[in-house]
């Protein structure tokens, strides 16, 4: 298990995929919370197999809470890494959005953990393998 700060303008998930390599991990599991400056969150469409997204900005005093993050990561048999992260968001009103994390800035910092489950995870998600 690793446990992980980003600190404020960090991009989720360029940052996670930087540690997953630097750390030598090949699959598990990642659990987090913490805040966001900005966020693009999507739907997967099964249709058309593309992301219907939406961006939301906390504004310049604000913060965007993560009330969750799940997802997984794998190293790729060509040395890349693949991430698929979900979150639960809160603004000021406290309304929550959920969705695909596309891409997450960091405000005033990401609590994660990274569970290593190991090469298991490319056996199972063969689909993830290729890039």
């Amino acid at each position: 298990m690793k446990a992980i700060k980003l600190e404020e303008g960090s991009i989720l998930p360029n940052a996670v995929e930087e540690i997953i390599l630097k750390e030598g991990l090949k699959g598990g599991f990642i659990i987090g919370i913490g805040g966001l400056k900005k966020a693009e969150i999507g739907y997967f469409n099964p249709v058309t197999s593309t992301y219907v997204t939406e961006f939301i900005d906390s504004g310049e005093e604000g913060m965007i809470e993560i009330v969750s993050l799940v997802g997984n990561y794998l190293l790729r048999s060509d040395g890349t890494v693949f991430t698929h992260i979900h979150v639960t968001l809160s603004r000021r009103d406290i309304g929550v959005k959920g969705g695909h994390l596309v891409r997450g800035v960091a405000r005033p910092h990401v609590e994660l953990f990274l569970v290593e489950v190991g090469e298991e995870l490319k056996k199972v998600f063969r689909h993830r393998d290729v890039s």
